[in-house]
């Protein structure tokens, strides 16, 4: 299985037109892509200009194909209207010597990485596309640690999160190179008011330090040389959470 994040930046004041059309043209459209089996627009609660479209995949391949078929540039470009324009300009040299300013429109942020770990179920998409919540929280795991991490994550932080109230699915993704340590942690919630206790009340920590040491040596060093981080382990660089509801979308 294989999960897909491409970020948008949306206009303000054109959050819900967004919403609508995403729900009734891009979700629609995505599911019509062979190896596409989910697709929901999730929102930020940072900034509800920020958006993800969400999307799950059979495979890796089938993810790369659609996105190397032109298919989904021509949905991006379709976004035009409700994405933020670009600070960046291009400027060209004419044959009269003239000088053209034109805007250079910034394309979505993604990544994609394979499910490595976590819930594993005939059909996980089941419980992702029931609940309304998600946090995913980034982590940066130093290469050498990835088979224990992804080893931990599995058996011993899976067991224990699905315990908590509300929690409903957890995901490990991670990337398919040897030299990089992204890492991606996807939770699915009943709805964000368990996330937050689950968060307040301790165990997030708890569980994050049976991680922590296996997290990359930058990270290691800022715990050591910034004290404030030992109270908010996910605020440093290398590890940050944020929860999403969902607005729109679709499942297979």
């Amino acid at each position: 299985m294989f999960m897909r994040f491409v970020q948008l930046k949306i206009k303000r004041n054109s959050e819900q037109a967004f919403e609508r059309f995403y729900n009734f043209r891009s979700a629609k459209a995505l599911l019509e892509v062979d190896g596409c089996l989910f697709a929901h627009l999730i929102q930020s609660d940072k900034s509800e200009s920020d958006f993800i479209s969400f999307t799950v995949w059979t495979s890796h391949e089938a993810a790369e194909a659609y996105e190397n078929s032109g298919y989904y540039d021509e949905l991006v470009g379709e976004l035009d209207p409700f994405t933020e324009d670009s600070t960046e300009w291009k400027i060209s040299l004419n044959d009269d010597m003239t000088l053209d300013y034109a805007p250079v429109k910034e394309k979505p942020t993604v990544k994609g990485m394979p499910v490595v770990a976590g819930t594993m179920e005939d059909d996980p998409t089941q419980k992702i596309g029931e609940h309304p919540y998600v946090r995913i929280l980034s982590l940066k795991v130093d290469p050498a640690n990835r088979a224990e991490f992804r080893r931990l994550y599995d058996e011993v932080t899976t067991p224990q999160i699905l315990k908590v109230p509300g929690c409903r699915a957890a995901f490990l993704i991670g990337s398919d190179d040897e030299e990089s340590g992204d890492a991606v942690s996807v939770t699915i919630w009943e709805n964000k008011d368990y996330a937050d206790v689950y968060e307040r009340s301790g165990k997030f920590n708890e569980l994050f330090s049976i991680l922590r040491p296996l997290l990359s040596s930058l990270y290691q060093w800022k715990m050591t040389l910034d004290p404030r981080h030992q109270a908010r382990t996910h605020s440093s660089d290398d590890v940050s959470v944020v929860g999403y509801h969902t607005v729109a979308g679709v499942k297979v």
